[in-house]
């Protein structure tokens, strides 16, 4: 298995290099942009030519003007939430049907290494590379704090935010794994993973935003990963934590018990 870990390294670093740069990267500008101008009056010029409904969408949505909730919101926002998915998922697509359709996977499951340790390593360096990237956000929020003399957000709180995204991404690791188990190309593979997670954006949005397609909720993940939800109680639900581990464990056990009966290629 070390020299399988050692292979994803080789393979995937310069991947989980620029992602965790590109996540560190916003969360830094974020608090950049927090300190240098004063939203919550930007925002209180803006709302007087917005019509009510759109006023209260975009207070909803958002969740607040003030430092801590536009801090929040930047590890809600499509560009975070899409550098994770796209580790994730690229991660798993490429680690069953990736390798077949390279025609390498047959190459090595023929050294003396079994079916459950190349899965166990697969797994293994995924969950490193989302908790790399994680922390990259976790800590560049933390140093854009320092930097700009903001104090909206504590260690701890950043790291429960932190361990929160950490578990979405797991969560869309183990669904596009369980379909990467079924597949012969990567690409194919990627592209399930990705409109599911797009999907489940879209319903967690829509029901934000619109109380009439609020019964879309419970069938959307993202409705588990709510930043601001920890930012007022100070700890991710237990529920939105078992959601989303669950999902991951689902996903896991299903591809592990798939992939030990699957012929290769």
């Amino acid at each position: 298995m070390r020299n399988l870990l050692r292979r994803l390294a080789g393979r995937y670093g310069l991947l989980l290099g620029i992602a965790a740069a590109v996540m560190g990267g916003f969360q830094y500008v974020i608090c950049a942009v927090v300190s240098t101008i004063n939203i919550p009056a930007l925002f209180s010029e803006l709302e007087k030519s917005l019509p009510p409904l759109m006023k209260d969408l975009v207070a909803r949505y958002i969740g607040g003007f003030g430092p801590a909730e536009l801090l929040a919101f930047g590890w809600n926002h499509p560009i975070a939430l899409a550098v994770g998915a796209a580790v994730a998922i690229v991660l798993a697509s490429r680690a069953v049907a990736g390798e077949i359709e390279a025609g390498t996977l047959e190459l090595v499951l023929s050294q003396p290494l079994s079916r459950g340790r190349y899965f166990a390593g697969q797994v293994v360096f995924a969950a490193a590379g989302l908790a790399v990237v994680s922390a990259a956000g976790g800590l560049a929020t933390w140093l854009g704090q320092k930097v700009y003399g903001l104090s909206a957000l504590g260690i701890g709180t950043l790291a429960l935010v932190a361990a929160n995204f950490f578990l979405l991404q797991a969560a869309w690791f183990g669904v596009t794994l369980a379909f990467s188990v079924f597949g012969r190309e990567a690409g194919r593979v990627g592209m399930a993973g990705f409109l599911i997670a797009l999907l489940s954006y879209l319903a967690q949005v829509i029901a934000e935003m619109w109380p009439k397609a609020a019964f879309l909720r419970p069938y959307s993940p993202n409705s588990s990963y709510d930043p601001r939800v920890i930012l007022k109680t100070g700890a991710i639900p237990l529920r939105s934590a078992a959601v989303l581990a669950g999902i991951a464990v689902a996903g896991l056990a299903f591809a592990f018990w798939r992939f030990q009966k699957r012929d290769i290629p």
